[in-house]
């Protein structure tokens, strides 16, 4: 049908209306739907939770304890308690004595994580300590005969919250008394000085060990006496204090004591040398007088009969008298601390020291450990003589060496080979007994020493020699100690002179005339 003009104003509400009202319809169920499916999430973020910590400790010693009106506890130690006390109801304290050495353990729980460490603080700690670990050995430093501390600990997990309420355990601890030993082979022992008599010089140094099971830090003294354990002989040294060196001692016989005190006033049981109890140790200690300027060492301690110190002392007796010298008697051991072989040298001006015949299993060659003292005399002014066999190798120290040589590979040194002088031939000297160790010829070197000079060397090889050429036997060297000074003079010679029979270099007139020659010509000052 064809419209006229106009008619579709009138036709269009009709037709197109229906349209409208179809799409107000669905926009209103889609938003109606919309609205259906777009609701408010009722969930919450569900917090990080803190870890929990928890402490173990196995207890022993039960004690009584009361609360008193201010609130502080009081225990009962060792006696009765008082009327009032309980027993393992006191909730400020852990109801056992414990020691100051505790032994902790903790763990910790996290319900939404993992624990990865701990943080833990004593009641005398300023600060928490972070560890990983899950015990721990602790010596509380207790201040007084009975303590009480607190210790506590908290859990840390993996996302860095700590436990806000630490585990928390407080107890009271019983002070321990200290003890003090002298060091292992600090004391000289029998069977290295040949007898029960331990002689010294005036210096005297003694070594110890300290214990508290509180802590070494709470020993606060040291206390030791010379002769007398009197109330007013006691000097006292610091507690940390391990040594101690005595000097300027009167000539005689001695006993030094020993003990220790800690914070509390604790104090251990005191030790003595010498003691009567320590079977192995030297039962008398005799401090002998410096005599002479010239010291005789006897480190030959297989001289069972001491014919080489007699020997020795014979040609000190001629040389410089018999008051001019003393005799220092080592042993097979050299004193503990090097500051008494040093203090035993400075007190003279020369030192002859003689080894002989000790290179075997049975002795040891104690100058060897005493290289560094030695080198110390001579550099200080002193002058040495030293008459040592058994070395392997050139790394004196006090005589520096280039080379050396065995003289007698066969361990045989016949009698008539003959020690040739050559800045004066009435010093000569030859072999007067059969030499049945081997002996060694050397080359010092040169570029150590200020001035050094050859004294003995070996004649001319002969048949079944073990050398060759002129190898040196016997040498003199000085150092110089700054530009414009010297040291003393160090003398070695490789031949024994002694064997604790006889003396095996008197095949042309006694061997005093070298001794003779040292301390008229060299040894002067």
């Amino acid at each position: 049908m064809l419209l006229e003009k106009g008619q579709s104003d009138l036709l269009c509400p009709f037709y197109f209306l229906p349209l409208k009202k179809s799409i107000l319809f669905i926009f209103i169920l889609v938003s109606w739907s919309c609205s259906r499916w777009e609701y408010d999430d009722p969930s919450e973020l569900i917090s990080p939770k803190a870890p929990e910590t928890y402490l173990s400790l196995v207890a022993t010693d039960t004690i009584y304890a009361s609360v008193d009106s201010s609130g502080s506890p009081t225990y009962s130690i060792g006696e009765t308690p008082d009327p009032g006390m309980v027993w393992d109801t006191l909730d400020q304290a852990f109801t056992t004595i414990t020691t100051s050495r505790q032994v902790l353990h903790w763990w910790g729980e996290d319900t939404d994580g993992e624990v990865v460490g701990y943080f833990y603080k004593w009641s005398s700690d300023s600060s928490w300590t972070y560890t990983d670990q899950e015990s721990g050995t602790f010596y509380v430093p207790i201040r007084s005969e009975l303590d009480v501390f607190s210790f506590e600990v908290r859990a840390l997990d993996n996302e860095g919250i700590k436990d806000n309420t630490p585990s928390r355990i407080v107890f009271p601890i019983r002070n321990s008394p200290p003890t003090v030993s002298f060091r292992y082979l600090s004391n000289p022992q029998i069977e290295n000085i040949g007898g029960d008599t331990s002689y010294t010089f005036p210096t005297r140094t003694f070594n110890w060990d300290i214990f508290d099971q509180d802590g070494n830090e709470t020993i606060t003294d040291i206390f030791y006496a010379m002769d007398d354990t009197c109330s007013s002989c006691w000097i006292r040294l610091n507690g940390n204090e391990s040594s101690l060196t005595l000097t300027g001692l009167s000539p005689g016989q001695h006993t030094f004591y020993l003990k220790c005190q800690d914070i509390a006033g604790s104090t251990s049981p005191m030790i003595q040398f010498p003691d009567t109890l320590m079977l192995n140790e030297a039962q008398v200690w005799v401090v002998k007088p410096v005599i002479g300027n010239v010291l005789i060492v006897d480190d030959y301690p297989l001289d069972n009969q001491n014919n080489a110190l007699s020997w020795y002392s014979g040609l000190m007796d001629t040389v410089v008298g018999n008051d001019g010298y003393s005799i220092w008697e080592i042993g097979d051991e050299l004193p503990y601390s090097s500051v008494d072989i040093s203090a035993n040298l400075k007190y003279f001006k020369h030192v002859v020291w003689f080894a002989a015949y000790n290179n075997t299993a049975a002795a040891n060659d104690t100058y060897n450990a005493a290289e560094a003292s030695l080198l110390n005399f001579v550099m200080g002014g002193g002058n040495l003589f030293i008459n040592p066999i058994d070395f392997e190798d050139t790394t004196f120290t006090w005589f520096p060496l280039d080379s050396i040589i065995t003289l007698n590979p066969n361990g045989r040194l016949r009698p008539g080979k003959e020690l040739v002088c050559n800045f004066n031939t009435e010093l000569n000297l030859s072999v007067s007994h059969l030499i049945a160790v081997r002996v060694k010829g050397f080359w010092p070197d040169e570029s150590e020493f200020s001035n050094v000079r050859e004294i003995y060397r070996m004649a001319d090889p002969g048949a079944g020699d073990g050398w060759q050429g002129n190898p040196t036997v016997c040498s003199i060297g000085q150092y110089r100690v700054s530009p414009v000074e010297l040291s003393g003079k160090v003398v070695i010679i490789t031949l024994p002179m002694h064997d604790g029979y006889r003396a095996k270099l008197n095949g042309n007139g006694s061997s005093i005339k070298l001794f003779q020659y040292l301390f008229t010509e060299e040894f002067i000052e």
